[in-house]
């Protein structure tokens, strides 16, 4: 069974120009937060009441469903992290907006992955995506400079020092640097093949450290990324025996979380040639019930329309 390279086109074109010897597709870059003094990301600017921008950003958030409501909850918690909070002690303070930050970073890569990314076109690299990705990657950074103020001052100064410096970083800083590493990898992929293998290093080396400090993180999360960095050949070399392992420990982990089943059927599955497993796969998720998992069920249902997706294009994948 011959397989169809699934490589968007922006690392085709960068393949193509890198193979015949040109240069092209330089690394782009971006102003980072962690470069901000983590005081000031702590320093209200508005007067309101917090509590309640929390409450109605929380109850929007259960309804994150609905992408109105979804961007109703971003809108208010970026107000919420402005916003004085004078009866919380400046430590009390520092631990609410990084909660923030962090939740922040996890609904831009809700919105960009699937609200988004579903709306768009098949293959189609769509400026707002990325530009959504990069929104949570700002926001998990803020929370980075929050909780671990010393790492965030050590690549601040050395870009060069993350892949040394994470193996120390503090663990309340896992959900910040796990959010900080997928919402940057979907980035620099978008952005281009140099970018993505210029930051591949520094995010394999976070989420070695995730793993480290609790690989059942987010529903196996950090196993769910190794799944997906092994089947790509020019990032994480094309292993299918280590994607099909990191897998199958994600799902061992959290059989209900169903992102798991569709990133090994469109990764693994394709990698491989295998349009059984595929087909098998996107069926188990469509299949499942619903409410499964209930703290990540609107997650749940839109990995089912991608699922639909996937397998009404399966002909584009095999042959």
């Amino acid at each position: 069974m011959f397989i169809i390279p699934r490589v968007s086109k922006v690392l085709s074109l960068c393949l193509l120009i890198s193979g015949l010897g040109l240069t092209a597709c330089g690394g782009a870059d971006r102003s980072s937060a962690l470069e901000t003094d983590h005081t000031k990301l702590t320093t209200a600017t508005e007067d309101g009441d917090f509590d309640g921008l929390m409450a109605e950003a929380d109850a929007a958030w259960q309804k994150r469903i609905d992408k109105a409501e979804l961007l109703k909850a971003i809108s208010l918690w970026e107000k919420a992290a402005l916003t004085a909070t004078p009866a919380l002690s400046a430590e009390e303070r520092a631990d609410k907006l990084a909660t923030i930050f962090e939740t922040l970073s996890r609904a831009y890569y809700f919105l960009a992955d699937s609200h988004i990314r579903l709306e768009a076109k098949d293959d189609e690299l769509d400026d707002k995506i990325m530009a959504t990705f990069e929104k949570g990657v700002t926001s998990s950074e803020k929370a980075i400079a929050i909780r671990d103020p010393k790492f965030a001052a050590a690549v601040a100064a050395d870009r060069n020092a993350w892949k040394s410096a994470v193996k120390s970083a503090d663990p309340k800083a896992l959900p910040a640097l796990y959010w900080y590493s997928t919402n940057l990898g979907k980035w620099a992929l978008l952005e281009g093949i140099a970018t993505i293998l210029s930051r591949k290093d520094d995010i394999k080396a976070t989420m070695d450290w995730v793993v480290s400090t609790d690989a059942t993180y987010f529903y196996g999360a950090p196993y769910r990324y190794f799944g997906a960095y092994h089947s790509k050949v020019p990032i994480g070399g094309g292993n299918p025996a280590a994607s099909k392992e990191s897998f199958d420990k994600s799902i061992e982990i959290a059989p209900n979380y169903l992102a798991t089943k569709v990133l090994k059927a469109d990764q693994y599955a394709v990698l491989v040639g295998d349009r059984e497993l595929f087909e098998k796969l996107l069926n188990e998720v469509i299949s499942a019930a619903p409410n499964a998992e209930p703290a990540i069920d609107p997650e749940n249902e839109l990995e089912k329309r991608k699922a639909k997706r996937l397998l009404a294009n399966a002909d584009e994948y095999f042959y």
